[in-house]
């Protein structure tokens, strides 16, 4: 079985209703990331109940929280990992969130290796399925991707750039409501 690193990823409730997402570069993503990794915020159980806020050590980005884990799972097994801290293998659903993911994932993995994401068509070909529910909107396919080689029906990012249709893993991203 191939190595696997996990990227866990929570929901907050937000306060931040109406706000107007808008487009931030890659190097400021990665200085996001790499500054709340040096500085965890350490949070009191009185401070959870003022502001939404992620746990110890996590990264906070757009009303979610994402994590970094290392394990060897095939996309099955990761899902069903995530489902037992409450919550789904993670989706994206934008430009902005998926360069957070990258940059959590340079963060313990300058290789980038394969990272896995809650985006299969195991139960229908060509019918792709975020495994928390959540709509498929945005994507980001490699040249000739999906082909469906050797009946892949999982998505993996960090090949090349882009993501990767395939089933063995070496990361996976986790979705978790917090």
């Amino acid at each position: 079985m191939d190595h696997l690193v996990l990227i866990c990823v929570l929901f907050m409730a937000s306060s931040a209703i109406g706000l107007k997402i808008t487009p931030v570069s890659e190097v400021d993503l990665n200085r996001l990331v790499m500054e709340q990794l040096k500085n965890p915020v350490k949070r009191t159980a009185e401070a959870r109940h003022c502001q939404p806020s992620c746990p110890y050590g996590w990264v906070q980005f757009d009303g979610r929280c994402f994590s970094y884990f290392g394990y060897s799972m095939d996309w099955a097994a990761a899902e069903a990992y995530c489902i037992n801290l409450g919550g789904n293998l993670a989706s994206i659903h934008s430009e902005n969130e998926y360069q957070v993911v990258k940059a959590l994932v340079r963060a313990y993995d300058p290789k980038e290796q394969e990272t896995w994401i809650g985006l299969s068509n195991c139960q229908k070909k060509n019918s792709w399925l975020w495994s928390d529910g959540n709509r498929y909107r945005y994507s980001k396919w490699n040249n000739k991707e999906p082909n469906h080689s050797g009946g892949e029906c999982c998505v993996h990012i960090n090949y090349g750039c882009k993501f990767q249709f395939v089933v063995k893993v070496i990361s996976l991203l986790l979705l978790t409501q917090f």
